[in-house]
């Protein structure tokens, strides 16, 4: 059997194998730190893998399994992990494995998530060396993986996200976790978390919880779908009569809201002249149309529409961009 040298490397509470010379662990040897006590409730992990077949010849020291970018990038991780740049090691761990594919990769990124302490990314790492592995790690390298995998399990908490839609977008703290339906729980760090849900026609989902080492959330998220329409408000003189494209709405003002668009405003009173005016309602914006109409006898001079001056002034204007008059007759 292959002789391992295995090196621990502690974040608190979490022991996890550094960086080592052959097989499934990494080619450089951290040095060690004393271990923390276990948490006191671990949570069942799946069967280590086989050894390989007898007779297999043992897998290339990954130093020399790698080569070129991947190579580099690895020699550059394991310089940053003894200097304790742990996310510099790991973006440089991350990239070796995009360019090779050697699942050994993976144990060196696990390795620099313990020591920043982000177990939630441990235990999602520790599930894809457990899908990519092809016996390049013995069952004494999983033994020890498991009981990482048990005392960061102890010190994070589980999601379990249900959204009404499929498809949906979920980020934690601004990082994708994947689209609805969610397989299973979510694992994530202790401590207080943005969660974000949203959907293309259907208004976010943001909440914050806090969440403590152990705990189990369930979150039902209901989105609702984005309703297009804006606010308008008319003001006018007691007495007059509001109408919205031919409606009634009421007598001297009115708000509410309305669906985006183009509508028609007319403001009429006994004795004075009529006022209409198209304008146009986009989502979510305010609008507003102040009218003040003026006797029949004063119209012969001057469209009551443009006079703008003194307490009977027509104004139609906008509270916020988006709104446009048309007067028609």
């Amino acid at each position: 059997m292959r002789s391992r040298r295995l090196a621990r490397g502690l974040a608190p509470a979490v022991a996890i194998v550094a960086l080592t010379a052959a097989g499934g662990a990494a080619a450089q040897q951290a040095p060690p730190a004393p271990a923390a006590p276990a948490p006191s409730a671990p949570a069942p992990t799946s069967p280590a893998p086989t050894s390989p077949a007898p007779g297999k010849a043992p897998a290339a020291p990954l130093a020399e399994g790698l080569s070129g970018a991947a190579r580099a990038d690895y020699e550059l991780g394991k310089t940053l992990f003894r200097n304790g740049d742990f996310a510099g090691a790991f973006l440089k761990f991350e990239g070796a494995y995009e360019s090779s594919k050697d699942a050994r990769l993976l144990w060196n990124m696990i390795a620099c998530t313990s020591k920043m302490h982000r177990y939630s990314q441990l235990l999602a790492l520790v599930e894809r060396l457990r899908q990519e592995d092809r016996g390049a790690l013995l069952p004494e390298d999983w033994a020890t993986i498991a009981e990482v995998e048990r005392n960061a399990r102890a010190l994070v908490g589980q999601l379990d996200v249900v959204v009404s839609e499929r498809d949906a977008e979920v980020t934690i703290d601004g990082a994708p976790i994947g689209k609805t339906p969610l397989s299973g729980k979510v694992f994530v760090d202790a401590g207080s978390r943005r969660i974000r849900v949203f959907k293309p026609g259907f208004k976010e989902h943001v909440r914050v919880e806090s969440v403590a080492p152990g705990a189990q959330l369930a979150l039902d998220v209901r989105l609702a779908r984005k309703t297009r329409a804006g606010k308008l408000s008319i003001l006018a003189s007691p007495g007059d009569h509001l109408a919205l494209d031919g409606e009634f709405l009421g007598e001297w003002q009115w708000e509410g809201m309305v669906p985006s668009g183009r509508h028609v405003v007319r403001v009429t009173a006994p004795g004075k002249v009529p006022y209409q005016a198209a304008i146009l309602i986009r989502d979510d914006a305010l609008s507003g149309v102040t009218v003040g109409l003026v006797p029949t006898e004063k119209s012969g001079a001057t469209p009551a529409w443009v006079w703008l001056t003194g307490a009977g002034a027509v104004v139609a204007g906008a509270l916020s961009a988006g709104i446009l008059l048309m007067n028609g007759p």
